[in-house]
């Protein structure tokens, strides 16, 4: 067989349901051919050239279940604030970011985060006034539900004491009545983002080239994208010229149902690459901001149960629009009472033909109760571990015993409830690897436990590494109706695939995050290579 790449002497874990390990592959063009054993031997291949894997471990490439890869790509390019552990550490980079900027640019970044400063404040304008000069300034805290501003921004996005309190968004206020610089969710802040001018489109596509390149430094070949409108052009453009260089599903947020009414529902432009999928909304906003929607009140505060981003009846009426176009949808509901709200419109959503699965993301927070109704409706859960080490020190300050629900892995698996993992990039690393960890550890940074000793946050729900593996891999596709395309290595499939620096099913389970990738495929064409691997 001519023309074709032959993979042998290594550990090829195929997904296929199984259990199928084999030792060699065989690949034409962007598709797998053959699998099995010992192909090196069969005189079917002995054209093909051949790539000693050196007992190494390859499973079918990654798929983040749910990415702003886009809003991420811009991000890096802006002030980057995640690690930092003080006021003051924040301001000085901020400091030094708007030094370099021309003296009315804006002043953009991401990533601070209150709860894991060493003395917890809440930044106001003037703050960030005295960093930024006469320049308007917007910055979001870690969790993307909170805007930081400072006076200019508000004063050009004609935010003032007497703008009215937005629906499903919060102003912060001082006593008099003036903004105090941060807002919460789209409705408080989307006066400011209005007003943000994007980089121009021949930087967002070098920004977009460089975020690639740290997916496939990442083994991600595939991605669910949750980006704005804005995203939609960028994506349509990049795969009609093949230049996406992923497999992507893109769910798109209400505003453009008519837009998909209009033009028809087979947006698949080159479906290889991409797809419409389905349509992202909200239900509540998220734990770092205190705007998730709880059926209790947040610990140590008088009254605040969170925020309630869209009501049921609007959730039902967006759910009834999507389906009309046999679209299903995917809410973003963090506490407990918005997962609940949730499930409510599903209970009265119209059926979906083909198969289509509505999703919940993130489903953080879930009543026990509420599990076999998910269990009924055949929903599926779109969550990111990843999110679970990073908040067990706020989930026991802000919802105490509640932890025992949050993140349950275990428990939704064994309701056999679909389960699909990913990062939430940028709030999260884009890193499968770390997130396998996650799941299966469940355990907090060393540099974030005081002994660094590290210990289990309700060891129950941890899963297995096969389990954890199979969130990133092979079910993600199964629920975008890409179940015999990607997330298994068979023949027939695309040569999407990963290799291992270690066998990531005998690796001791606290040294899984130490695990490197070392070659990415994608279409079968080798698109990252560390130096260590040949071929």
């Amino acid at each position: 067989m001519r023309n074709c790449k032959l993979f042998y002497n290594g550990k090829i874990f195929t997904q296929s349901g199984d259990g199928l390990v084999a030792d060699s592959m065989v690949i034409q063009g962007n598709s797998i051919v053959a699998i099995g054993k010992n192909l090196e031997d069969d005189p079917s291949f002995s054209f093909s050239s051949k790539i000693n894997l050196k007992g190494r471990t390859v499973l079918p490439g990654f798929t983040d279940s749910h990415t702003h890869f886009r809003f991420h790509a811009i991000m890096t390019a802006n002030v980057r604030l995640d690690g930092l552990t003080s006021l003051e550490a924040t301001l000085s980079r901020i400091k030094k970011h708007a030094a370099k900027l021309s003296k009315n640019e804006w002043v953009l970044g991401d990533g601070f985060a209150i709860d894991r400063w060493r003395k917890r404040i809440l930044p106001d304008r003037y703050m960030l006034d005295k960093v930024t000069g006469d320049r308007p300034a917007a910055i979001f805290s870690k969790d993307q539900h909170m805007l930081w501003a400072n006076s200019k921004a508000l004063k050009m996005a004609k935010i003032s004491d007497k703008t009215a309190e937005p629906r499903g968004g919060v102003i912060d206020r001082f006593e008099n009545n003036e903004p105090y610089g941060i807002l919460r969710e789209l409705p408080g802040y989307e006066p400011v983002l209005k007003i943000i001018t994007d980089p121009p489109d021949s930087k967002i596509k070098r920004l977009f080239r460089l975020t690639l390149k740290e997916a496939y430094a990442k083994g991600v070949t595939a991605i669910h994208s949750m980006d704005g409108p804005k995203a939609y052009p960028l994506y349509k453009e990049l795969s009609k010229n093949g230049k996406l260089g992923l497999r992507m599903n893109y769910y798109p947020p209400p505003s453009l149902i008519p837009k998909l009414r209009r033009v028809g529902i087979n947006l698949g432009y080159n479906r290889d690459y991409l797809q419409i999928s389905g349509i992202k909304l909200f239900a509540d906003g998220s734990l770092g901001s205190q705007t998730a929607f709880c059926f209790n009140k947040y610990k140590n505060s008088k009254d605040n149960i969170g925020v309630e981003t869209n009501t049921k009846k609007e959730m039902l009426q967006i759910i009834k629009d999507a389906a009309s176009i046999n679209l299903p949808c995917t809410i973003h509901a963090i506490g407990d009472k918005a997962v609940s709200n949730v499930i409510d419109c599903f209970e009265k959503a119209p059926k979906l033909k083909n198969g289509n699965l509505h999703r919940i993301e993130h489903l953080q927070m879930i009543r026990r109760s509420d599990v076999n109704r998910l269990k009924k409706l055949n929903v599926v859960a779109s969550m990111q571990p990843s999110h679970c080490p990073s908040d067990i020190k706020m989930i026991g300050k802000y919802w105490g015993q509640r932890g025992r629900n949050c993140f349950i892995f275990r428990t939704l698996l064994d309701n056999n409830i679909p389960l699909i993992f990913g990062s939430d990039v940028p709030i999260e690393p884009l890193d499968p690897i770390s997130g396998i960890a996650a799941a299966v550890n469940r355990t907090e940074p060393v540099s974030r436990t005081a002994s660094g000793i590290k210990k289990p946050f309700y060891p129950e729900q941890r899963i297995s590494v096969a389990e954890a593996v199979t969130g990133f891999t092979s079910t993600p596709p199964s629920i975008v109706g890409r179940e015999f395309e990607i997330g298994r290595l068979m023949p027939g499939y695309k040569a999407d695939f990963i290799v291992l620096s270690k066998n990531i099913y005998k690796t001791a389970k606290s040294k899984i995050k130490d695990i490197k990738i070392l070659g990415t495929y994608f279409d079968g064409k080798l698109v990252y290579k560390d130096k260590s691997l040949k071929g």
